[in-house]
């Protein structure tokens, strides 16, 4: 008879630990609120027994080691190993049994399902965040290809199926997360290249400002990368002996190989790469400096959700470019001003106007008499003299 899954997650959470432990709150989603009586359930059944003192008195301190051999007059010197070879091979075991702690041991048959289960034990035990179907349809996936169905494998394959499937849903916080738990995944089996490609994912998509939904969060307010996975990064960037310039190699790569297709990105991967050096050399990411070469997202799109803030100061400042930020990518030139006229008023219509009859002339009165003009002085006087002789001939 073979034990659920839920029973086999119980029993290695359990095994090796004292017999009066009881599953915290927070993990009764996993292995169920009834965990404390299904573990004395399978006590029971055989699947895991009490340990014996012989078994756990290597838990004591040396201090009590030293304590039991000197009440029987036995030597007291010597390394803890010593010390606790002594004390199973000279003293009776009911002398230091009410001190020696009581834990879960899986027995034979228990630890035999716990091996041939264990894609859902790790997957428990590093809080990967597949459920039991996930697994089971990853094992299935590999069963019907007939490849090695070991449990790393079937984890591998899990995580490939979700994030598909958290892409196709546009869910790019939980495929960012996914990444992360991916990269531990590597991590634990000290593949570091493989862990460093997975956070190179992760960079990208906070840099990108894509969220879950399909939803993209406004500039001033984009979170890059927490400082404590750029540390990890540096790390094995370091155990890997890379410079910037291959760090920033290998980022390109893993981003054009693995990186899914996203709606909309602030970023190119050329320009991630420059603030990914730069954050690896201690230098913390700046909107403003960035903003030039940032990509404007545009609020009538259908493949992404975005509201534009007219109250972030960053888009102030992004659609009234100073003099300092006038160059920018993929900037539409602006459309010249308009030249606009008065409205045309016509004038009124021309009316000619009426004509006079021809009729009798009329005489031109006769021009007045010239009047004389008098000199004046000597020679008017002599014009005079010389009229009046006239007159008298």
């Amino acid at each position: 008879m073979s034990l659920s899954i839920r029973d086999i997650l119980v029993l290695d959470y359990f095994n090796g630990k004292p017999v009066h432990t009881s599953v915290p709150k927070y993990q009764q989603d996993l292995y169920g609120a009834d965990a404390d009586e299904r573990i004395r359930a399978l006590c029971e059944e055989g699947w895991v027994r009490h340990s014996r003192p012989q078994e756990t008195v290597n838990m004591l301190p040396d201090k009590a080691l030293v304590h039991f051999l000197a009440a029987h007059g036995l030597e007291t010197e010597g390394t803890h190993s010593e010390l606790v070879r002594r004390v199973i091979r000279d003293i009776p075991e009911t002398e230091y049994a009410h001190a020696v702690p009581k834990v879960y041991v899986a027995t034979a048959d228990g630890n035999q399902e716990i091996a041939h289960h264990m894609a859902y034990v790790l997957n428990a035990r590093c809080n990967y965040g597949f459920s039991e179907g996930e697994i089971g349809e990853a094992q299935r996936t590999l069963t019907a290809k007939h490849a090695s169905c070991t449990a790393s494998d079937i984890l591998k394959c899990a995580f490939q199926q979700k994030s598909a499937l958290l892409v196709m849903a546009g869910e790019w916080t939980k495929l960012r997360n996914l990444y992360f738990r991916i990269s531990n995944f590597y991590l634990r089996a000290q593949k570091n290249e493989e862990a460093l490609a997975y956070l190179y994912l992760v960079f990208f998509l906070d840099m990108s400002g894509m969220e879950n939904h399909n939803t993209l969060v406004r500039y001033g307010k984009l979170f890059p990368t927490q400082k404590g996975i750029i540390i990890l990064m540096n790390q094995l960037r370091t155990e890997l002996s890379l410079t910037d310039r291959g760090v920033k190699s290998a980022f390109l790569t893993s981003i054009a190989r693995m990186a899914p297709r996203l709606p909309f990105s602030y970023f190119s991967p050329q320009v991630m790469g420059d603030i990914l050096v730069e954050r690896l050399s201690g230098v913390e990411f700046s909107h403003v400096k960035y903003l030039p070469q940032r990509n404007a997202p545009d609020p009538t799109s259908t493949a992404y959700r975005y509201l534009a803030d007219p109250k972030d100061e960053l888009e102030k400042t992004d659609s009234q470019p100073s003099a300092s930020f006038l160059i920018h990518r993929k900037v539409t030139p602006p459309v010249p001003p308009v030249l606009r006229l008065p409205t045309f008023t016509a004038p009124p219509p021309f009316v000619p106007p009426p004509v006079k009859k021809a009729g009798p002339k009329e005489e031109a009165p006769p021009p007045p008499p010239k009047e004389e003009k008098k000199s004046a002085g000597l020679l008017g006087k002599l014009q005079k003299l010389l009229s009046k002789n006239d007159g008298r001939k």
